[in-house]
């Protein structure tokens, strides 16, 4: 039997690890320094914000889970060259923040949001739209798109720990039993320490996965001869791999490359546990920096995940086989069993990164919980229970107590249908997060446009989100317009995501309606009485989107990252030991990523609402 010496060593010192950090976040939420006076907020909400380290981690660890350990290892041994469409896209999404940070952040300070819910409901309340129910809508509907992301963070978490830890220990420890060890560890640092306990087990996992990344790549090149043998071996091998373009259009082709990136870019910024650590950064400064830094650590982890899935073809030749795609089989997980098997030092580094993902994968399911649980507490529970229920208490304890109970709730529906993934075998990791932008995508034009045009109205939003989400669901539900429908993913057979045409209906909606507001309909004040938490932007124009010409080059760099530029099916040259397409994709996202840090550092502004005491935004920063 193997020895898993190292292995369950460095899960019992994790484990004591993470303990202490959800305690000492149990303390540090109830100090004066950290107390918001809301026992629902200090627990979900890190009560008066996370600063420092913890912020830092915090981010980064939100982004890098089950897609960049297990998916895109997966994708880098199955479609070589292909997996690079990971880091422009990883990018990108900093890029979108760029339009969301300033505001959201300075907006989480001024009113205590820690939803993109709140945030849309109060920016569309009378007499920003003609009917006070408008605004009820927008909050409920933004709501219901953004639990999809959720939930499938939650799948892919859960499958890929289950697979991962199978795959490592040959079998040892079952899928299931992987699951459920992850599903208690998990439960019990939200429970005790909330927000801020994620936070602190961050920088825990965090240090973990860039230090065992780091010794994992080294002992991968090492025991297998990394990047350049694998290189020798796709030349080598019958017939060759990764060794063409790839096509025009289609599945896996120039197109869904290009759509994949550009849609992650857009929709991620709606993903609410992302969203959510721009509201409650205590330090603007700090998550200025941290924003502007954290767009090259993505050439770091998940540029060393995709060189271990490419060593992995070589490494794993007589190991993996095409069928296990089907099965969905683990190939980080054999990689690192096979890295195990090799010497003391792989047996020590494989261990480690194993450990790390696990803990990544904890994190970022975490997040998924605690947002959902703030989600439903306060777009639902809080605003609407005592509508139905006139005597149910809305007070800070009782709301800690429901969101602690609806995060059970969410993580049972999260285990059922990890089970259900398990055994139908689709869709695979790579594939939960595309469908995941399905529905998130049309929170954009309420967030983005809301946050920055005074003069967009709700009903034009409403218009556009009813039209967008309605006209998806046909879309992904249509065989013959999906045609990856029975894989459970969504795809038209030009390759372009289905979301990519919604969102479009979507915009042009909105459009619309407001063009007929403006010119058709005449203005009319609104019906409803104005609100005394209504949200006036102003008409302010922050110097992050006042000057156009630093967009469009970032523009410009992020499409120049897409290969549409090669010709498709010619022969791949090579700059190193790397696809030339593969390496100029990650220059240019390497560009864009020195262009996107540029605009943090230097075009960031600091949002006031109209109305607001400018003071204010000021005393919060000194917190």
């Amino acid at each position: 039997m193997a020895n898993y010496g190292w292995l369950y060593a460095l899960i019992s010192l994790y484990g004591v690890a993470s303990g202490a950090a959800a305690t000492f976040a149990h303390r540090r939420n109830k100090a004066a320094a950290n107390d918001a006076g809301d026992a629902m907020r200090n627990h979900f909400g890190g009560g008066k914000g996370l600063g420092g380290v913890a912020l830092f981690f915090t981010l980064s660890a939100s982004l890098f889970s089950a897609y960049s350990v297990e998916g895109i290892a997966w994708e880098a041994w199955f479609k070589g060259w292909f997996a690079t469409r990971w880091i422009p896209a990883g990018v990108g999404v900093y890029m979108g923040f760029l339009i969301m940070a300033p505001r959201l952040n300075a907006l989480g300070k001024l009113r205590g949001y820690l939803t993109l819910s709140e945030v849309v409901y109060d920016r569309f309340s009378a007499p920003n739209s003609r009917y006070q129910l408008t605004a009820h809508a927008l909050r409920v509907i933004t709501w219901g798109c953004l639990l999809l992301p959720i939930f499938c963070y939650q799948i892919s978490q859960f499958v890929s720990m289950g697979k991962i830890v199978e795959a490592f220990t040959a079998g040892a420890i079952s899928e299931t039993g992987g699951v459920l060890i992850f599903a208690l560890i998990m439960i019990a640092v939200e429970a005790v320490g909330g927000l801020r306990a994620v936070a602190y087990t961050d920088i825990i996992q965090g240090c973990m996965l860039v230090v065992g990344s780091l010794i994992f790549f080294i002992a991968s090149g090492v025991e297998f001869g990394g990047l350049s043998r694998a290189k020798d071996y796709f030349a080598a091998a019958s017939p060759p791999k990764f060794q063409t373009i790839p096509k025009t259009d289609g599945s896996w082709s120039i197109i869904s490359y290009t759509s994949f990136t550009l849609r992650v870019s857009v929709a991620a910024t709606m993903f609410p546990h992302l969203a959510m650590r721009l509201f409650v950064a205590k330090d603007r400064k700090m998550l200025q920096r941290g924003l502007a830094g954290m767009n090259f650590t993505f050439f770091w982890v998940q540029l060393s995940t995709m060189i271990a899935g490419w060593t992995a073809v070589y490494a794993l030749r007589d190991v993996a086989t095409v069928a296990d795609i089907g099965n969905q089989q683990s190939i980080f997980g054999k990689l690192a069993l096979q890295l195990k098997n090799a010497s003391a030092f792989g047996d020590f580094s494989a261990s480690l990164l194993v450990l790390a993902a696990f803990a990544a994968m904890i994190s970022t399911a975490d997040s998924g919980l605690l947002a959902f649980s703030t989600m439903f507490v306060r777009d639902i529970y809080q605003p609407y229970v005592q509508k139905v229920f006139p005597k149910a208490r809305v007070d800070g304890n009782a709301l800690k107590i429901v969101g602690l109970v609806s995060s059970l709730a969410a993580l049972g529906v999260g285990l059922g249908l990890s089970i259900v993934n398990l055994r139908e075998g689709k869709p695979d990791i790579t594939g939960l997060f595309s469908i995941q932008t399905v529905t998130p995508i049309h929170a954009v034009p309420a967030v983005w446009g809301g946050i920055h045009l005074h003069w967009l109205s709700g009903e034009a939003v409403l218009a556009g989100i009813v039209a967008g989400v309605i006209s998806g669901l046909v879309m992904v539900l249509d065989t013959e317009f999906n045609v990856k429908r029975n894989l459970g993913l969504d795809e038209h057979s030009t390759g372009w995501n289905t979301a990519c045409f919604a969102f479009l209906i979507n915009v042009g909606v909105v459009i619309l309606v407001t063009l007929l507001e403006k010119f058709v309909v005449p203005a009319a004040k609104s019906a409803a009485t104005a609100q005394t938490n209504t949200l006036f932007i102003g008409k302010k124009v922050d110097k992050m989107l006042s000057n156009p010409i630093p967009w469009f080059f970032m523009i410009f760099t992020l499409l120049a990252a897409c290969p549409f530029w090669y010709k498709p099916g010619s022969q791949v040259k090579y700059v190193g030991d790397m696809a030339a397409w593969g390496f100029t994709s990650l220059f240019f996202s390497f560009i864009l990523a020195l262009q996107v840090s540029a605009m943090y550092m230097y075009r960031w502004e600091d949002f006031v609402p109209e109305g607001e005491d400018e003071k204010s935004v000021d005393k919060a920063d000194q917190v």
